[in-house]
Order: C-alpha cells, then sequence, then structure tokens
C-alpha cells in the first residue's frame, strides 16, 4: 500500500515519527477546512439555500488552465500519475489495481481530505476537492481522461480512480 511519507523523504524516519507528522498534518488541514465549513455556514445564515447551491455549481464546473505543451498522450498518462503518486503521499492510501500503457487505476482506501470533511459533518463541501480531479487530468493533457465510480468522500469504502487515454 503506497502512501508512506518514507517514499519521498531522503531519510527515512520511524512509523511513530510519521504518525505524529501526519497527525500535525491532519490538524493543520482541519484548521483550514474549518474555516470553509463555517464561511459556508455563515453565508447559507446570510442567503439561504443558495449558498450550498454555488457549493454545488463548483463541484459541477471546476476548470483548470489547459498546460502548455501536453505531449504524446501515453507518455504524459505515466507523467500524470507519477504526479499523482507524489501529491498524495501523506494524506492518501492506495493501491494501483491496473497498469497499463493507455490505463492507470488506483484504489485509494484513505484520504485525510475526506476524513476531515465527514468529520466537520460536510462532505458535500469536500466533494469541491473530489471533482477537481477530472477537469484537472484533461488540463494535464486533453487526449487523457478520468472515471471514478466509488468515493470516500461520498462514504464510499475506496476511490476507484481511473486516468486512461482517451480513444
Amino acid at each position: 500500500m503506497a502512501g508512506s511519507l518514507n517514499e519521498m523523504l531522503p531519510d527515512p524516519i520511524s512509523d511513530a515519527d510519521e504518525l505524529i507528522l501526519l497527525d500535525l498534518l491532519k490538524r493543520k488541514m482541519t484548521v483550514m477546512a474549518d474555516i470553509a465549513v463555517e464561511l459556508l455556514r455563515a453565508m447559507e445564515k446570510e442567503f439561504g439555500s443558495k449558498a450550498r447551491e454555488v457549493v454545488r455549481e463548483m463541484i459541477n464546473h471546476q476548470e483548470f488552465e489547459a498546460r502548455r505543451g501536453a505531449g504524446k498522450p501515453e507518455t504524459d498518462l505515466r507523467d500524470f500519475c507519477a504526479m499523482v503518486d507524489k501529491t498524495a503521499v501523506g494524506t492518501h492510501k492506495w493501491k494501483k489495481t491496473e497498469d497499463q500503457p493507455h490505463r492507470v487505476g488506483y484504489s485509494f482506501t484513505r484520504c485525510m481530505y475526506a476524513e476531515i470533511f465527514r468529520e466537520l459533518e460536510e462532505p458535500e463541501l469536500g466533494l469541491i476537492m473530489c471533482a477537481r480531479d477530472e477537469p484537472w487530468v484533461r488540463s494535464f493533457n486533453p487526449k487523457l481522461a478520468f472515471k471514478r465510480t466509488k468515493a470516500l468522500m461520498a462514504g464510499d469504502e475506496m476511490c476507484d480512480n481511473t486516468y486512461y487515454v482517451e480513444t
């Protein structure tokens, strides 16, 4: 199962030290998420259900600026997945379920963001983060695509993220 900080640190640390660092990271992330939750709830108090409608619009209409210099889709798929592997270290636990030249699948069994937003009783707000996955991969190379049928943030037991070259 991938996701240990030791995958990116120049010198290994003990499991106990890793737990201390991850707890600190989660506490800092929780503070920021709690601010977002408080802001949403204040907006709901002031503007009613329209505030949550704005959140839902954000979930459904996320975009990223296209990356300049998109290359061969198969190469960009590998590069994108390498970036996913690096950016998820510490906050996620996963295993690759598929590793083909045109398709890479993951099973994420831990997402610190999902844990935090569920603890704050606002998983819908957290879904904004999940909704970024598809436009993020397309911005990397418009010939890449993304599919997910299960999400930790939605209460599923895992996220089944698949990145692939669109034919």
